[in-house]
């Protein structure tokens, strides 16, 4: 008996206490959370093809994320932060009939007039058009395909 009692004594010293197994618990559950719910890496993004309008022109962006697609919708139901404001990328993306396309689109109240103009006047000057930015002030959300 003497020997069984001493094992089952040295078994206890060496369990943790249970709030220290719940508080592991806990950890582990959060980190996982956190991993794997909401806008981890892991998690699909949102998107959105927008199509502007500048004078007779179009052009198109694709958004990714709910903030930016949030601020297309403002932007197309009157917001004051209405001017899509990106970085020029060569090549077509989903800016269809264009030879770039914009990244890093966010919308604007105000700009500077350097990187104000047409689509058109991208095309001719290419990637430096405005310092590398097109920041179009009369173009207007025409459309917005959610995906």
């Amino acid at each position: 008996m003497a020997l069984q009692t001493s094992q089952r004594d040295d078994a206890m010293k060496s369990r943790p206490p249970a709030w220290a197994l719940q508080l592991l618990a806990t950890m582990i559950l959060s980190c996982v959370s956190l991993a794997c719910g909401g806008d981890g890496p892991t998690a699909p993004s949102r998107g959105a093809l927008v199509t502007f309008r500048v004078a007779d022109e179009t052009f198109r962006i694709y958004l990714v994320g709910q903030r930016g697609i949030d601020a297309a919708h403002q932007a197309a139901n009157g917001g004051r932060a209405s001017i899509p404001n990106g970085r020029i990328i060569a090549g077509t993306g989903v800016n269809a009939g264009w030879s770039w396309h914009l990244e890093d689109v966010e919308f604007a109240e105000l700009t500077t007039e350097v990187c104000d103009g047409r689509p058109s006047d991208v095309e001719r000057r290419g990637v430096s058009f405005g310092g590398g930015r097109f920041c179009p002030w009369t173009a207007r959300v025409i459309s917005i395909e959610e995906k």
